[in-house]
């Protein structure tokens, strides 16, 4: 997508053995419309996985190690 079409972008890579995410957003939007755009996304991914979401949500965050051959 042009960069001038683009209002928010989320990506998330591995950057030395860590998950590292990245919110990017066009520098005209105001606070509460980002909220609105991630909210929606995040609602998006819900339906679509719904077994993301549930109720308890818990967030981890930790190295990844290199895969034993």
């Amino acid at each position: 997508m042009a960069q001038d079409k683009m209002l928010v972008s989320i990506t998330a890579s591995r950057e030395k053995e860590e998950i590292v995410y990245h919110v990017d957003c066009s520098s005209d939007l105001t606070d509460e419309e980002l909220e609105y755009y991630l909210s929606e996304i995040i609602t998006g991914i819900c339906k679509w996985k719904k077994g993301i979401c549930e109720e308890n949500i818990r967030s981890f965050k930790g190295k990844l190690r290199k895969k034993k051959e």
